[in-house]
C-alpha cells in the first residue's frame, strides 16, 4: 500500500514539474518576427509569379548565400586560356 503512495507521489511531481518550470520569466516566448513578402518570377511556368514570406533575418541570410553563390560562379568560371 506504500509503494502505491509513492509511486503516485512521484507520478504526480513528474507531471506537475513541466508546468512549474515553464513559469519561470525566463523561458518569455520571444516577439514574432514581422513576415516580408516578396513575388518572384517563375520561368517556365503559366503562372506569373510565385510569393515566398520569410523574417527580415531570413532574407539576409538567402541574400547572402545568393551573392555568395554568384561570387562562385564569377570567380571559378574558365578564362579560356586552358587547353584541355
Amino acid at each position: 500500500m506504500k509503494l502505491s503512495y509513492v509511486v503516485l507521489a512521484a507520478v504526480s511531481f513528474a507531471v506537475a514539474a513541466p508546468a512549474v518550470a515553464g513559469d519561470s520569466p525566463d523561458s518569455a516566448k520571444p516577439a514574432k518576427e514581422k513576415k516580408i513578402c516578396r513575388r518572384e518570377t517563375v520561368t517556365g511556368s503559366i503562372v506569373p509569379f510565385k510569393t515566398t514570406c520569410h523574417t527580415k533575418s531570413e532574407w539576409a541570410s538567402i541574400d547572402a548565400e545568393n551573392a555568395r553563390a554568384v561570387d562562385s560562379m564569377a570567380n571559378n568560371r574558365p578564362s579560356g586560356t586552358q587547353r584541355p
